[in-house]
């Protein structure tokens, strides 16, 4: 037979049972919004990575300019600084190696065919295979190294 202290204890075990399970039903709700939040910010952040921007920061001697990265024909290596040429026909000279505009251009349509040498390839107006010449636009005319070559027709 059951005593009423024993009844009294299992009624009491069965409510904090239930409590329990009411705690563990609530805080799995609160997970699984917590994760789908997550989840949401994780989404915005790779969009906003993936966006590249348009325009960018050149430091020359004697001021900033920010430059469309469409408007960049080429970037040319000239010891520690870089001779950035510009669609309109300016050059701006920077004191950044060209391996610095080498990783702030990767995420748009440029490549580096030589050692000194980075080009817009929405510029390129002719390829001569004979010379393994460039011809970019403002008539700029490069070599393209013979390393480079071969990656080089890959991305035509």
């Amino acid at each position: 037979m059951i005593t009423v202290k024993e009844h009294t204890k299992e009624s009491l075990l069965k409510a904090q049972l239930k409590q329990l399970e009411k705690q563990l039903l609530t805080t799995q709700n609160e997970l699984q919004r917590e994760a789908e939040y997550n989840n949401h910010l994780e989404r915005i952040i790779k969009e906003e990575a993936t966006q590249k921007s348009t325009v960018i920061t050149i430091k020359s001697a004697t001021k900033i300019e920010f430059v469309e990265v469409a408007a960049i024909v080429c970037c040319n290596a000239d010891e520690g600084y870089t001779n950035v040429k510009l669609i309109d026909g300016r050059t701006i000279t920077a004191s950044k190696p060209l391996t610095i505009f080498e990783k702030i251009l990767e995420e748009h349509a440029f490549f580096k065919i030589s050692k000194s040498h980075l080009i817009n390839t929405a510029h390129i107006v002719t390829f001569h295979k004979d010379r393994n010449q460039i011809l970019l636009k403002n008539n700029i005319l490069l070599d393209i190294s013979r390393r480079r070559r071969v990656e080089f027709l890959k991305i035509l």
